[in-house]
């Protein structure tokens, strides 16, 4: 049997039992509140667990993970999660998170990019995707989804449409933050480059790479790659959609 990731990348419970919560800082501290707003209600808790009510659910992925806190309502009812994530700090906080709940032994942590899966095809029976895409290689990356999902298996994912880098532009304007404004620009500039030839422009007048996504480009995108379009998430919005979508 071919196994589900590289035990090299993987990072595990026994790694981290002396690691000092009261420590975190950047990235820790961001992805730590992340799982906490996530706690505090359940809206979307509840959205993962009704969208996929009578699909069998044995393991779960995140990608672009942070905390993990997206598999939470999936390991609880008894799945196995793996958080993907590409920065150094992969698996600090989810695994402490994970401890406090008891569930230390249903997850595993690893470094990698959602463009390039360390995983089987057909392993996944849930794949979640929340904030991410923008950074990948879009087409690369929705294959890439698709290939681990397991016939009749669901994918979650929410992106950041064109309102969501006009609004970023606005309030930058209008709270003097400049930079921010800018960078709303570049990645408009280099989303209409993508939306318009399908080619993620890297430049100096982009922004590393990062671009917008539409609605239709999503559901046109997934359908080529074998997802169907079922249902949105109750938080979905005009600026960062949420969208589920089901492997045939």
């Amino acid at each position: 049997m071919q196994k589900l990731y590289n035990e090299n990348n993987v990072i595990r419970a026994d790694e981290f039992q002396s690691f000092d919560s009261n420590r975190f800082n950047g990235f820790n501290s961001y992805v730590s509140r992340e799982w906490e707003m996530f706690c505090e209600t359940d809206l979307r808790y509840d959205g993962f667990l009704n969208a996929s009510k009578g699909t069998e659910i044995r393991r779960v992925l995140d990608i672009g993970c942070g905390a993990g806190q997206e598999m939470l309502p999936f390991v609880k009812n008894g799945a196995f999660g793996i958080g993907l994530d590409y920065v150094p700090e992969t698996g600090q906080v989810g695994i402490q998170k994970y401890a406090d709940e008891g569930l230390q032994d249903r997850v595993a942590f690893l470094r990698g990019s959602g463009d390039l899966l360390p995983l089987s095809d057909g392993s996944m029976d849930v794949v979640v995707c929340r904030g991410v895409l923008m950074f990948l290689n879009n087409d690369r990356a929705l294959s890439e989804f698709s290939r681990v999902i397991r016939k009749g298996g669901l994918l979650f994912i929410m992106f950041q449409a064109p309102a969501y880098y006009w609004w970023k532009f606005r309030k930058g304007i209008v709270t003097g933050n400049i930079l921010s404004s800018i960078h709303a620009v570049r990645v408009l500039y280099a989303g209409n480059i993508f939306r318009f030839t399908g080619h993620q422009p890297r430049g100096r007048l982009t922004a590393g790479g990062e671009v917008f996504e539409t609605r239709n480009y999503i559901t046109d995108t997934c359908k080529k790659n074998g997802l169907e379009k079922i249902s949105e998430m109750p938080d979905t919005n005009k600026q960062t959609p949420f969208l589920i979508f089901a492997k045939s």
